[in-house]
């Protein structure tokens, strides 16, 4: 049984590599294959755990769309998850997959992304997440500007993980981008658990 602080569970359901392949089989219109790929950093990196995160097509696993750093912090008796952005993107491309060019990760190669930290909850049977409030994560595509409502959850000790992202106007919150089928689901198709230090 865990709790709403309980990092240690969060991370170590977290620490693997996720697909949504029987979603994109399913339904091919509305969900592209996409694979996650979470890391553990080196213990050291930050005060506490960390993962590296890389999300790409499952045709482009080599060329990740997605680079963030996930901190998990405990705060006011909830786990908050903060995210940096990695300064130059092409220097650690595929270090999801690569742990000797992981290791050469620094925090001076990050860069915090104010607003778009995760606020965490337990639900009973579930770690559910969502992006802190404010409308301060901005995100610029396709030349408009709206700010991004993102949430997730991970169930089942890891092996099931949903996450649903979503541009929202920052004056009408009308859905600007994102999936209009609802979440992705994905499932852990591999584990880096055991690589995991406290």
């Amino acid at each position: 049984m865990t709790h709403a602080t309980d990092i240690k569970t969060l991370v170590t359901w977290m620490a693997g590599e996720f697909s949504n392949q029987e979603q994109a089989i399913e339904n091919p219109p509305f969900f592209a294959h996409i694979r996650v790929c979470m890391r553990p950093l080196p213990k050291g990196l930050f005060d506490g755990a960390a993962l590296y995160l890389e999300q790409a097509y499952d045709f482009a696993q080599d060329q990740p769309y997605r680079l963030r750093v996930l901190h998990f912090v405990e705060v006011d008796g909830r786990i908050e998850i903060p995210h940096y952005r990695v300064k130059n993107e092409d220097a650690f491309r595929g270090s999801a997959r690569n742990l000797e060019k992981l290791a050469k990760l620094t925090r001076d190669d990050l860069e915090p992304m104010c607003g778009c930290g995760m606020q965490v909850e337990w639900t009973g049977h579930s770690f559910k997440g969502r992006v802190e409030p404010g409308k301060q994560c901005i995100v610029e595509r396709k030349g408009k500007t709206s700010y991004l409502d993102n949430e997730f959850e991970v169930m089942e000790q890891g092996q099931t993980m949903w996450s649903l992202d979503r541009g929202r106007d920052p004056e009408t919150d009308e859905m600007l981008w994102g999936s209009v089928a609802g979440p992705f689901h994905f499932k852990q198709v591999k584990s880096f658990a055991q690589e995991l230090s406290w």
